[in-house]
């Protein structure tokens, strides 16, 4: 298995490391709600999704995301509530927390409905210094500890348009911007950053029981370049799938899927055309939902 060491990863990358305080999903489009909160609510039944992702194959310690995450429509379908469990791993960081979420459904017009979103998260920040490699190895800061931890609130907000055909969404995310508290002082080079996500897709029929949903999602930081994901999804009887998708930063991803009544399931593999593609094998990405039906026939399917 090809290695990198941690310094070689935070100092060739160090850009993509700043923009990548969020986690990186490729199947976004199935779960929206990982990145817009007013997502929250969207169908008549109750989907429990699992996302679990591993980037840059081959590389110890690369980045690491798994999410549980569960929503429902309550009020006569005028709000939505939901929330999720989630663990992020990246080098010597670690997040583990949950998020839970509202939002606010009004109906607008041809069949569409706008909806407004909150979240809000409490996870534990951890940083583990027994894989650092230490400039000065005599360093009390380094020697004393070998895990640090602290505890963090964040919140997101989000709008939401959409019927069955398509879909628009904004979304803030981190928008308190705490600092991280490492060894009881504030350390401003790891202050949480504000992310922004634009995102929308149109799903078109085409004869023989075929139909394509363009999409493209817009996301970054005003300290970051922003960067673009275009995807595409040719769908078959509405149960199976085949998709591509290219980010600005160079990667391009396949993705594979199929629904067998409540189920669906997902793969998607990323390819990296940059400089990192000699030092890894990939990045895999695994998506399962199970969609409970509050009654029989009650819910519509979500993509």
């Amino acid at each position: 298995m090809k290695k990198l060491s941690l310094l070689l990863i935070f100092t060739a990358f160090a850009g993509f490391v700043f923009s990548q305080q969020l986690p990186l999903y490729s199947q976004y489009m199935f779960n929206r709600m990982l990145l817009n909160p007013a997502v929250t609510g969207n169908t008549e039944g109750i989907p429990i999704s699992l996302t679990a992702r591993q980037q840059w194959v081959g590389i110890e310690r690369a980045p690491s995301t798994q999410v549980l995450s569960a929503h429902t429509l309550l009020n006569n379908g005028t709000m939505g509530v939901g929330g999720m469990i989630f663990a992020d791993r990246f080098g010597t960081e670690n997040r583990i927390g949950f998020q839970g979420n509202y939002s606010y459904i009004l109906p607008v017009f041809d069949d569409s409905k706008l909806s407004f979103g909150i979240s809000f998260q409490l996870f534990q920040y951890q940083l583990d210094y027994t894989d650092m490699i230490a400039v000065d190895e005599n360093d009390p800061a380094i020697n004393e500890y070998s895990t640090e931890t602290s505890w963090l609130p964040e919140s997101d907000f989000g709008l939401y348009l959409y019927n069955e055909k398509y879909f628009a969404g904004l979304s803030a995310n981190q928008m308190i911007e705490l600092p991280v508290k490492i060894g009881g002082e504030e350390v401003e080079l790891n202050r949480l950053a504000r992310h922004y996500h634009l995102m929308g897709g149109y799903k078109f029929d085409l004869e023989n029981d075929f139909e394509i949903e363009p999409s493209a999602l817009v996301k970054g930081t005003f300290q970051t370049p922003f960067q673009f994901d275009i995807n595409v999804r040719g769908i078959y009887m509405k149960d199976y799938w085949l998709g591509f998708s290219y980010r600005t930063d160079g990667n391009v991803v396949t993705m594979l899927g199929m629904r067998f009544q409540e189920f669906d399931f997902g793969l998607a593999v990323d390819f990296a055309t940059s400089d990192i593609r000699s030092y890894q094998n990939g990045s895999y990405e695994l998506f399962l939902r199970y969609t409970l039906q509050k009654t029989e026939g009650s819910y519509k399917r979500l993509n």
